[in-house]
């Protein structure tokens, strides 16, 4: 089974630390299954890739693709990105965000979860910083706190899926199931919607592998302050 990392960004400095980005990175390199492809793209202007920069390129060897392509917005880099991945022969192919981290067994857990499902995401823990730069654990997010099940939530409006805890498989990601880029912010929660409607089968891994980072940059927290 082929596995593959998706990483994509713009102007990823002006918005995140260098050690968070450093730090989501370093998460993905150190799994437990390290048997992985790295697809990055960045999409915004100019030539920067956080793997050239943060990776010993005789690591990544013929593990990494890049692309530095200029494009309208997130939603369309993650179409063309997870394309160039499953047309590359991944079987399997794990979402990120790069001021975010994840638990050194997210891929060995998600592999074998993602078995009899098309898309699984998981539980995950919110973090910020303290006044000495140190991260600190404030909320963990799990299934159970929502009730109800998977579909009654999206069909609810009620995004359950942390989106860039995803791994997708290739059935999954078809020629019906890509990102409207039309739909920022909404475009993974309008994505699920249409896909468990037409009978795709989702996920939750019942245990904290994704450690979301909260800070003034990211699109949900501009959106809790509006």
């Amino acid at each position: 089974m082929k596995k593959g990392v998706i990483i994509y960004h713009s102007n990823i400095k002006d918005l995140y630390k260098e050690r968070w980005i450093k730090k989501s990175i370093e998460s993905m390199l150190n799994q437990t299954d390290s048997d992985l492809y790295y697809y990055e793209i960045n999409y915004g202007k100019g030539h920067y890739s956080v793997l050239e920069e943060y990776v010993d390129a005789t690591f990544l060897n013929s593990r990494q693709k890049f692309w530095s392509i200029n494009m309208l917005n997130h939603a369309q880099a993650m179409n063309f990105i997870l394309d160039a991945a499953f047309d590359d022969g991944c079987d399997i192919v794990f979402n990120t965000n790069l001021d975010d981290y994840y638990h050194p067994d997210r891929v060995k857990i998600q592999t074998k979860a993602i078995q009899n499902y098309d898309l699984v995401s998981s539980d995950f823990c919110y973090i910020s910083e303290n006044q000495n730069d140190e991260d600190e654990i404030t909320l963990l997010m799990n299934i159970k706190r929502y009730g109800s099940t998977i579909r009654e939530n999206l069909l609810a409006n009620h995004n359950v899926i942390a989106h860039p805890a995803v791994c997708f498989n290739k059935t999954f990601w078809n020629s019906s199931n890509k990102y409207n880029v039309n739909k920022i912010p909404e475009e993974d929660l309008e994505l699920w919607q249409r896909s468990i409607s037409n009978g795709y089968k989702f996920k939750i891994v019942p245990e904290i592998l994704r450690y979301y980072r909260l800070h003034n940059n990211q699109v949900t927290a501009k959106k809790r302050n509006k």
